[in-house]
């Protein structure tokens, strides 16, 4: 009696084991189906092309521009954090009417012209509040005078393929923009020289 009780509680055990194994097996089975789109980005002929190996590539290619943007773009969210700086989703949508309505002005459309760009409408709105961020803690009192503005007028004369004169008003907003520019940069320029930034590659 006490070995059949051994033999079946044996039996039971085996069997435990057994749905285990088989249950391991499924998962990871299940996980290698599901997690090949991560692994592998194409195959030729049966034969698997890594991704791994797509990415060191763009490493090589162009890891160094994508480091600095994705720097720069730290720096300016924990600064904007700092000041307590929060944009809000009536900001953004106001900029991307702009951006949308600029896009439209030239026969395209703003799905178009992010497809293009390889971009979604999140990386658009990302983008946006980063700029604006950028725009409020550098300051928009952009001040230009009579002479900036006749000057400006006086240089660009002739580039508009007829000979009459740039509107003022088109003026002083082209004027505000480099202006505006230039002092992001400079705020920029400061804050990449104060934050501190440790690199672990190099390209």
């Amino acid at each position: 009696m006490v070995k059949k009780q051994d033999s079946f509680n044996y039996e039971i055990k085996f069997s435990k084991k057994l749905l285990i194994v088989v249950f391991v097996l499924v998962l990871v089975l299940g996980l290698v189906y599901f997690l090949r789109r991560y692994l592998i980005a194409a195959t030729v002929n049966g034969k698997s092309v890594s991704r791994l190996a797509v990415l060191k590539k763009l490493e090589k290619q162009g890891g160094k521009k994508i480091l600095e943007t994705m720097i720069t773009e730290a720096i300016i969210q924990q600064e904007a954090e700092k000041r307590k700086i929060v944009i809000s989703q009536k900001d953004v949508d106001a900029e991307m009417k702009k951006i949308e309505a600029n896009v439209t002005s030239q026969g395209s459309t703003l799905d178009q012209a992010l497809q293009n760009q390889g971009m979604t409408k999140n990386d658009l709105t990302k983008e946006i509040k980063i700029q604006l961020m950028l725009q409020k803690m550098a300051g928009n009192d952009i001040k230009i005078s009579d002479k900036e503005i006749d000057d400006f007028i006086s240089a660009n004369k002739n580039q508009q393929g007829f000979d009459r004169e740039i509107p003022r008003e088109q003026a002083v907003s082209q004027l505000k923009q480099q202006k505006s520019q230039q002092k992001i940069q400079s705020f920029l320029s400061d804050l990449k020289t104060k934050a501190k930034i440790t690199y672990f590659v190099n390209y």
